[in-house]
């Protein structure tokens, strides 16, 4: 019999990113699923690259991004604005990147539950800005992972990149003392 735990989709996507981060958004650590939801996209990025590239580059994310997360609103956001808040979320910690302030995508806060899920003002000082709601940033995510690896898996020379490259994913096992 398969033992479905071994899978590294169930294994390290299933059981590992998209749970890891909705135990944090159930307890309402806001930051730690923004940080998780983008290095979960890097992840996929990773897991989308050309045959041969070993490391993800900005372009990477960006395309990923584009094409794979998408809200159920009239506004989005593009990769750009998510690749610079992924940058200064886990390089700063912050808001602001080195991307934004070379006005090369918006700057985005952090909202609990929102309808739109992403709300921006017209304001001329204030259009570098744009606020989404974590858990629809997670759906979205979640979403984009979803149709990702439905795409990937429907490309056999695809595929085999990604079964590859997810074998190198954390994943987690029980400890058997004695290896039983």
């Amino acid at each position: 019999m398969v033992n479905l735990e071994d899978d590294p989709i169930i294994n390290a996507i299933h059981k590992g990113i998209k749970r890891d981060i909705q135990i944090t958004l159930d307890n309402n650590c806001l930051r730690a699923t923004v940080i998780l939801i983008y290095a979960g996209m890097d992840a996929m990025a990773f897991l989308d690259m050309p045959k041969g590239q070993t490391e993800v580059k900005r372009k990477d994310f960006i395309d990923w991004a584009e094409r794979y997360i998408h809200f159920p609103c009239k506004e989005q956001l593009t990769g750009a604005d998510l690749y610079g808040a992924r940058c200064s979320m886990l390089h700063a910690y912050g808001a602001v990147s080195r991307m934004s302030n070379a006005g090369e995508c918006r700057v985005i806060g952090y909202m609990d539950k929102s309808l739109p899920e992403i709300r921006y003002e017209t304001d001329e000082a204030l259009k570098h800005l744009v606020l989404v709601s974590i858990p629809a940033l997670k759906d979205a995510f979640f979403k984009g992972i979803d149709k990702f690896l439905v795409d990937a898996f429907s490309d056999k020379k695809k595929a085999e990149i990604v079964e590859e490259r997810l074998r190198t994913f954390v994943q987690q096992f029980p400890y058997k003392p004695g290896g039983k």
